[in-house]
């Protein structure tokens, strides 16, 4: 599992990519629409020094997406976040054409209309299981047990899990391991280690709470070498297998 940190491109972002380049570690920067009448190596000038590990895309349509798909080769960044299209035919096409440039497609699970773990499947069926590759967001989850149900079933195809937490549905996005945050990351990590997942573990706060980066991703990292060293809890281990039961039937 590797940690990286979420920047949108706005405000002072630049700002804050230096806690990131403080702390050592990728980012991924989400950005807004951008001005497409200008050359994709035009545009790619801005972010040369820095270059994010993966870019984030509002949704776009396919003639938009060669922009984009070019402006990431310029960048030399391998990996591509979106919404899903609404038609099987257009994810196949935007797929498609990232692979032509050796891009991966990542959506983001819970945008309509990839909703639901049927709905990643059939992507994965109708078009290829590469296509159907996934980011996760657990702070929109509705409980605990919904977020184990996700990160079992879908294991294989969540490529990027978003860690940020809040007190209730609504509120700024607060450091993952916040103690008052509603979504207890330390057993989900140990979730994660334990049904062996591989991937990317995104940072993902509000602004206000750089300043505390490094202290997250220095708990983040005890706490995979805890687990690593003493194991998963029984209470962890009873969650897991409780999921895997529930699909086996």
């Amino acid at each position: 599992m590797n940690y990286q940190v979420y920047l949108k491109k706005r405000g002072r972002w630049r700002q804050l990519l230096r806690y990131v380049e403080q702390a050592g570690v990728p980012y991924v920067l989400e950005v807004e629409r951008l001005d497409t009448s200008k050359s994709p190596l035009t545009a790619a000038l801005e972010f040369r020094e820095t270059p994010p590990e993966a870019l984030t895309l509002p949704r776009v349509g396919e003639e938009e997406f060669d922009w984009y798909v070019m402006f990431a080769d310029a960048l030399d960044v391998r990996r591509l976040v979106l919404p899903p299209p609404p038609a099987l035919q257009a994810a196949a096409a935007i797929y498609d054409k990232a692979v032509e440039y050796g891009i991966e497609v990542n959506w983001i699970y819970g945008t309509p209309p990839m909703t639901r773990p049927v709905d990643v499947e059939q992507v994965a069926r109708s078009i290829r299981p590469t296509a159907a590759r996934i980011v996760y967001d657990p702070v929109k989850a509705k409980g605990t047990k919904e977020i184990y149900r996700t990160i079992v079933a879908l294991s294989g195809y969540i490529r990027e899990i978003y860690l940020s937490n809040r007190r209730g549905e609504r509120g700024p996005r607060l450091p993952p391991f916040d103690p008052i945050g509603r979504i207890n990351f330390v057993e989900i990590l140990q979730a994660l280690y334990l049904i062996q997942w591989e991937g990317h573990i995104t940072i993902r706060q509000a602004a206000q709470f750089f300043d505390e980066l490094d202290l997250q991703l220095r708990i983040g990292s005890e706490v995979l070498e805890t687990t690593r060293s003493v194991g998963v809890s029984k209470k962890v281990q009873r969650r897991v297998a409780e999921v895997l039961n529930e699909l086996m039937q």
